[in-house]
């Protein structure tokens, strides 16, 4: 191993005053094959429980208030309705003659009549402007077998598709429930797939080019994965128990790889950086593991903060946030553990295969003069102009998340290109009722179920006189054992669009009293259908703030004790907000309007994921602390070490350039996958993701952190008496 020399290491073989000869790394070093053994069973214990598969809630357990208990009353109440699809048949040119929609009635029943699941072909309905007939076509399954409803579905599509063959002049599509699902699913798990076949590759050619070594690349993505296989078993587990949201698996993965990989990178170069300058592999394990692998746990642990605060929103997020503090607190522990056995075990073996050129840099990458060196150093004399300078264009990017929208759509969110889709969208153009409705949900005792038909088709015209509701006359749907009843109040908006909320309040306002006051004593009314949605839209939009007061509140906390410092604490807070900020403005400015949509391949409804700014807000701030977190330690152990604060903020910022950026463009890779997807709120999340990271590792990192640290100069090292830290 060559060694070389730095005039400018300030002691980075003991970087903290009184810090430990023996450590936790250095133990796992020494008694790597228990370590490694140890891990093994870990990973293959998690891998068994994960074959058991998540357990994932559905339904009512992922509504809030009022629609949670009209969901209630809908699951248990049997309509006596079977599960239908919809062929959707329209003129290209003109109308439907009576012969034509006489013929299409026959037709439909001979083509679909003797598939497999079809109960019976309905005749045609045909719309009001005689361009567009619908044939329903009744199921044999139950109306909750999804699986059932789905193959049937799936048999059907040829059968339309030899039908659309036979009539070139016509239009035809078919939709229903489990046309969605199946055409829409199978979209969905060929971008995952897709997503899956290029993250790897993508992350591995990242990591040869900060490693310039096949085996170094390697050790971190190995870590990731066993990190995620295992985080999803112990999720698994608990589901047993207590059932997760259906996206949990993909949140464990997605900030599993992130955290994984990022704190393999830092603990490996750091590593690789000290046996460079000629320390014994040992001792480059102690090393790193005392700075970046301290940075590793600090990070880890409000990262794991972040997350957290997920448990404050609850509902959904709960399970959300279990399993990213699991697969969180695996990487931290894998980082410590595991990976200086691998390292121990490995030895400079870790160099094999290494690529030609890159592969030499490896000793010059403590080097000072490099650009983010000497623009940390350009950034440390006039401080206060970049501070300045830097903050402007991060509110700037911020400022058009004022006027954000969130929503949680429906079908218009969906690929628009798709065939059940297509067809739902010609479906509703040409019969409004079969769109977007309200429903006033009833809850009566038994026998009272004419009473409350009465009451309903009695509020029908207080329901059409609020401008809301479309729609000819009333329609109620009653249980088979009275004791449930709808009215179905089609509305003209789409589920995103903000005016469907203030339906949905008008007609609380004023339906729900009108059936109320003829309602026999002991019933109840809530509201469903896109009530459900607007309902958790805005349960999800006021868990925001609560969720920020605490992440921010632990933050500060975290940071005091883990670096002393009260100032530097605050400014940790200040800068991830404006950051978090930024990446809300950039996804307001793209999708909330069109001037994007030919760039990355969508069509804006006008407003974002309800979900969304919540899960990006923990994800990003618990992420941008990784490199945060690992700037200051080399900041703060610059400074121990006898620099100056201000040199040391160019000597911090210049030796953790490369890992920063390394870690960055494996982020910002990985998410920017997700942005390809066809589905609009998983684009949302990876345009919003990668764009957020991308400025936070460049804007907030290599210009605001360096502006803001020579700013506060002493007072970002030195600490009160009476403020305790952690080591």
């Amino acid at each position: 191993m060559t060694t070389t020399t730095d005039p400018e290491r300030h002691r980075l073989v003991s970087p903290e005053p009184g810090a430990p000869r023996r450590s936790l790394a250095s133990w796992c070093a020494r008694h790597r094959w228990s370590t490694l053994l140890a891990a093994l069973i870990v990973v293959a214990v998690g891998v068994v429980l994960l074959g058991g598969g998540l357990h994932t809630s559905t339904g009512a357990g992922q509504l809030v208030g009022d629609s949670r208990k009209a969901s209630k009353l809908l699951e248990g109440a049997d309509f006596g309705e079977k599960p239908a699809e919809h062929v959707v048949i329209s003129a290209r040119r003109g109308t439907l003659s009576d012969g034509q929609v006489a013929r299409i009635g026959q037709e439909m029943k001979d083509a679909f009549g003797g598939v497999e699941g079809v109960a019976a072909v309905g005749r045609p309905v045909v719309s009001a402007d005689a361009r567009t007939a619908l044939v329903p076509i009744d199921l044999a399954a139950g109306k909750n077998d999804d699986e059932a409803i789905e193959a049937t579905a799936k048999r059907l599509f040829p059968v339309t598709d030899r039908v659309a063959a036979a009539h070139p002049d016509l239009e035809v599509g078919q939709t229903g429930e489990g046309s969605l699902n199946a055409g829409v699913g199978e979209q969905i798990e060929s971008d995952f797939r897709k997503a899956e076949l290029i993250s790897l590759p993508v992350t591995l050619a990242i990591l040869l080019l900060a490693f310039g070594s096949v085996v170094a690349a390697f050790v971190p993505v190995l870590l990731g994965v066993a990190a995620v296989g295992t985080a999803l078993g112990l999720t698994a587990l608990i589901s047993r128990w207590y059932e997760v949201d259906q996206n949990t698996q993909s949140i464990v993965l997605l900030i599993g790889l992130a955290v994984g990989v990022d704190y393999a990178l830092f603990v490996i170069r750091r590593s690789r950086q000290e046996r460079a300058h000629g320390l014994a592999v040992r001792d480059t394990i102690r090393v790193a593991g005392l700075t970046a692998g301290r940075a590793v746990i600090i990070s880890g642990i409000t990262v794991v903060v972040s997350m957290a605060g997920m448990l404050v929103a609850g509902g959904l997020y709960t399970s959300l946030a279990i399993g990213a503090m699991i697969v969180v607190a695996i990487a931290v522990i894998a980082s410590a553990t595991v990976l200086p056995a691998l390292l121990s075990l490995l030895g400079d073996r870790i160099e094999w295969l290494r690529l030609p050129l890159i592969g030499r840099r490896v000793g010059r990458e403590a080097s000072v003069d490099g650009p983010w060196g000497r623009l940390a150093g350009a950034v440390s004399r006039r401080p206060l102009i970049w501070t300045l300078a830097a903050t402007a264009l991060l509110i700037a990017l911020a400022v058009p998340a004022a006027g954000m929208h969130t929503s949680l759509p429906g079908v218009e969110s969906l690929p628009q290109d798709l065939p059940p889709v297509k067809a739902t969208t010609t479906m509703v153009e040409a019969f409004p009722q079969q769109g977007s409705s309200i429903e006033v949900v009833v809850g009566a005792p038994a026998g009272s179920a004419a009473q409350v038909r009465t009451a309903l088709r009695e509020a029908w015209p207080v329901a059409v006189g609020t401008g809301e509701v479309v729609g000819d006359e009333a329609v109620v749907r009653t249980s088979l054992d009275g004791t449930v009843s709808v009215l179905d109040l089609p509305i003209r908006y789409d589920d995103s669009d903000e005016r469907a909320a203030l339906a949905v309040e008008e007609v609380r306002d004023t339906v729900v009293p009108a059936v109320q006051r003829s309602l026999p004593e002991g019933s109840q009314v809530h509201l469903a259908g896109v009530a459900m949605g607007t309902e958790l839209s805005a349960w999800m939009d006021s868990r925001l703030l609560p969720v920020v007061g605490f992440v921010l509140v632990l933050t500060f906390v975290v940071m005091v004790l883990s670096f002393g410092s009260l100032w530097l604490a605050l400014a940790t807070v200040l800068l991830n907000l404006l950051s978090v900020g930024a990446g809300y403005g950039v996804i307001t400015s793209i999708f909330q309007n069109t001037w994007a949509e030919g760039l990355l391949d969508f069509t804006s409804i006008g407003s974002i994921a309800s979900w969304l700014p919540l899960l990006m807000f923990v994800i990003l701030f618990g992420l941008s602390m990784d490199y945060h977190v690992f700037v200051v330690s080399r900041v703060r152990e610059a400074w121990q070490g006898g620099a100056s604060a201000r040199d040391a903020v160019r000597i911090g910022v210049a030796r953790s350039a490369g890992t920063v950026t390394s870690a960055a463009a494996v982020m910002v890779a990985v998410f920017a996958i997700f942005a390809t997807m066809s589905v609009l709120e998983m684009k949302q999340l990876g345009v919003g993701l990668a764009t957020a990271v991308f400025i936070d590792a460049t804007v907030v990192r290599g210009i605001l952190l360096p502006a803001v640290l020579a700013t506060l100069g002493e007072r970002a090292h030195r600490k009160p008496r009476w403020v305790p830290t952690i080591h």
